[in-house]
C-alpha cells in the first residue's frame, strides 16, 4: 500500500513538473474561442508567435487522439508602431471533438518552443425536442447583476441549417453604456444527425449608471436560399424573422467601503515593474530602464488609471530621471477585453547615495469574489555607490635590519648621513629646475595634447553621434580641469551655462527612453571651443585659452 502511494505520488509530481516545465518554456501563444461547447461542435484553435516562428513545421500529432482537424490555415501581419516594425505569425485551426468530458489541447512544440495546454468541456450531443425549425435565434448575457462600470458579455446566436441571404441583426444601441464589439465566431453544431451552421456576435457592455440597465429586443431578418439557380441568379425562399424579448439588468453603485478614487471592478489586476539594470547595483553615470506595467481582466485601458512615476517624486536629488509617453492596449481574451498601461522611464545616477522608492498600493474589487483586494508594488531601493578608482601601490622605504655581529661601525652613520643631505640637495635644484621650465611652457604642452582631442571633438559633433561625443567630452574635461572629471554633473558644475544647456540636450536625448536624435553637435563643439580657462588658486593668474578655437 505505501509502495503505491509513493508511486502516485511521484507520478503526481511528474506531471506537476512537465505542466510547469511547458508554461515556462512557452515562447509562442494559443487561445480558443471558447472553453465549454457540445459534441458535434467545432472549436477555433489559434497560434501566435513572432516573425522567428516556423508555425507550418509545429507536430500536431498529438492533438489527435481527441480531436480531428477540420481544416488549418495561417497568416502573416506586420505593423509599425513608433517607427518599430513589428511581425507576428498566425495558425489557425478547426477542431471537432472525438469525445465527451474534459478534454486537453495538450501542448504544442516547434524547434524546441512550446505552446502552453488549455482545458476544454465538451458536453454531450444537443438534442433537440422539435425537429422542425432550419433556423434558430437567441442572445445571452453572463451576468444578471453587476457593479457600475463591471464587464457584461452579451452573446447573439444565429443557427442555420439552411443557407440564407441578407441576414441582420438590429444594431445594439445602448444609453449609459459603452459598448465594444469582440470578434465574430462562427462554427459547426450537429444536432439530431442533422449539420448546423452557427454564428455568434459577442459584445462587451460596460455600464455607467446605476440602477437598471435594459437590453432591448433585438431581431434577426433573412431570407432562405433554395436549391438550384434561376436566370436571375439564386432562387429565393421564404423570409425569417426572429427576435428576443428585451432584457434587464441590475446595476449595483460603488461599495461604501471602497477607498480609492478610482472605482477598478475586474476579475484580476496586477501591478508590476521591471528594470533594464538592477537598482542597487548602479555607479555614478550609470543609467537603467523602469517599466511599470498595471493589467486588469475586465476592463478597458481607458478605465485605468495612470501610473505613479518616479520623476513625481521630488525626493531622489541625485537621480535625473527621462520619462517617456504612457502607452496602453486592451487584449481580447475568451472572456472578454485585458485592459494594459505601461509606463517606461530612464533613471541617470548623477550622485551616490541610496533611496527607497515607497511602496505602491492600488485598491480594486473583485467582481469574481465580491471583495476588496489591493495591487501591490513592493518598496525598491536604489543604491549608486561612487565608481571604483585604483591606487597604485607605493613602495615603503625601511630600514636595514641589523647584523647578527652587533652594530655598524660609527664613520658608517656619518657617510650616510652625509650621502642623505647631498641627495636633498640635488633634489631640490632638480625641482627648481623643472618648475621653471614647466612654469615656460605650460599652456604649450596641454595644446599639444588638447590639439587631436578637439580635431575628434569636431568631427563627432558634426556627425551628431552623441555617444562617441560624450566620451570625448568627459576626457576634454580632466585636460581642461587639469584633475579627472569623470561625470556630465562634474563638467556642468565648471562649465558656463551656455555649454551646461548644451550637455543638458545632450543628456536628454542619449537617456530618454523614446531614443530621440540628437542634432545640435555644432552648438555644442562652439560652446567646447569658446569655454574659458577654468581657474584653479595655484593657476589664477594664467588666464589665456588652452588651446585654439580650430
Amino acid at each position: 500500500m505505501t509502495t503505491f502511494a509513493g508511486r502516485v505520488l511521484v507520478a503526481i509530481s511528474l506531471v506537476t513538473l512537465t505542466l510547469l516545465s511547458s508554461l515556462a518554456s512557452a515562447e509562442i501563444r494559443s487561445d480558443v474561442d471558447r472553453k465549454t461547447i457540445s459534441m458535434g461542435e467545432s472549436l477555433r484553435l489559434t497560434i501566435t508567435g513572432d516573425a522567428s516562428e516556423r508555425l507550418d513545421q509545429l507536430d500536431l500529432a498529438a492533438l489527435q487522439f481527441d480531436w480531428e482537424i477540420l481544416s488549418s490555415s495561417s497568416s502573416t501581419n506586420t505593423s509599425f508602431i513608433n517607427g518599430s516594425r513589428s511581425t507576428t505569425r498566425t495558425l489557425t485551426l478547426d477542431l471537432l471533438p472525438l469525445r465527451d468530458g474534459l478534454l486537453s489541447i495538450p501542448a504544442l512544440s516547434t524547434g524546441g518552443k512550446r505552446t502552453t495546454p488549455i482545458g476544454v468541456t465538451v458536453n454531450p450531443q444537443t438534442v433537440s425536442a422539435g425537429g422542425g425549425d432550419s433556423v434558430r435565434f437567441s442572445i445571452d448575457i453572463d451576468k444578471q447583476s453587476v457593479y457600475i462600470q463591471e464587464q457584461i458579455v452579451l452573446t447573439v446566436t444565429i443557427e442555420q441549417a439552411i443557407n440564407l441571404d441578407g441576414a441582420e441583426v438590429t444594431q445594439l444601441e445602448l444609453e449609459n453604456a459603452i459598448v465594444e464589439e469582440l470578434t465574430r465566431r462562427n462554427f459547426q453544431r450537429q444536432i439530431n444527425g442533422r449539420l448546423w451552421r452557427v454564428t455568434q456576435l459577442r459584445y462587451a457592455i460596460y455600464p455607467q449608471q446605476r440602477g437598471t440597465l435594459e437590453i432591448p429586443a433585438l431581431a434577426l431578418t433573412a431570407r432562405e436560399v433554395l436549391p438550384g439557380r434561376s436566370l436571375l441568379g439564386a432562387r429565393l425562399g421564404k423570409r425569417f424573422r426572429l427576435s428576443e424579448d428585451p432584457v434587464t439588468i441590475n446595476i449595483q453603485p460603488v461599495p461604501e467601503s471602497f477607498p480609492g478614487s478610482i472605482w477598478l471592478p475586474a476579475t484580476s489586476l496586477e501591478l508590476t515593474q521591471s528594470w533594464s539594470k538592477p537598482p542597487e547595483t548602479m555607479e555614478v553615470g550609470d543609467s537603467t530602464t523602469r517599466t511599470l506595467s498595471l493589467t486588469a481582466d475586465g476592463l478597458l485601458s481607458s478605465q485605468l488609471p495612470p501610473i505613479t512615476s518616479v520623476s513625481e517624486s521630488g525626493s531622489i536629488t541625485g537621480i535625473r530621471v527621462y520619462p517617456d509617453q504612457e502607452s496602453s492596449d486592451q487584449i481580447e481574451r475568451t472572456e472578454g477585453f485585458l485592459g494594459k498601461r505601461t509606463r517606461s522611464e530612464a533613471l541617470v545616477a548623477s550622485g551616490s547615495g541610496s533611496w527607497t522608492l515607497p511602496e505602491v498600493r492600488v485598491p480594486w474589487w473583485n467582481t469574481e469574489t465580491n471583495s476588496l483586494e489591493y495591487a501591490v508594488l513592493p518598496s525598491t531601493t536604489i543604491s549608486v555607490g561612487s565608481p571604483a578608482v585604483t591606487i597604485p601601490d607605493i613602495a615603503l622605504a625601511t630600514a636595514p635590519e641589523k647584523g647578527a655581529a652587533g652594530e655598524l661601525p660609527s664613520w658608517i652613520g656619518f657617510v650616510a648621513a652625509a650621502g642623505w643631505c647631498l641627495a636633498l640637495i640635488l633634489s631640490l635644484l632638480l625641482w627648481r629646475a623643472t618648475r621653471i621650465k614647466a612654469s615656460s611652457e605650460p599652456v604649450h604642452n596641454v595644446e599639444e595634447t588638447l590639439r587631436p582631442l578637439m580635431s575628434a571633438l569636431k568631427a563627432s559633433t558634426g556627425q551628431n553621434d552623441g555617444l562617441k561625443t560624450r566620451d570625448l567630452l568627459v576626457r576634454w574635461a580632466s585636460l581642461h580641469a587639469g584633475r579627472p572629471v569623470r561625470t556630465f554633473e562634474a563638467i556642468k558644475s565648471l562649465c558656463s551655462s551656455s555649454l551646461k544647456d548644451e550637455i543638458d540636450n545632450l543628456e536628454q536625448s542619449l537617456y530618454s527612453p523614446q531614443n530621440s536624435s540628437w542634432s545640435r553637435g555644432a552648438a555644442l563643439y562652439r560652446a567646447v571651443a569658446s569655454e574659458s580657462v577654468w581657474l584653479s588658486e595655484d593657476n589664477a593668474t594664467q588666464s589665456r585659452a588652452l588651446y585654439p578655437t580650430a
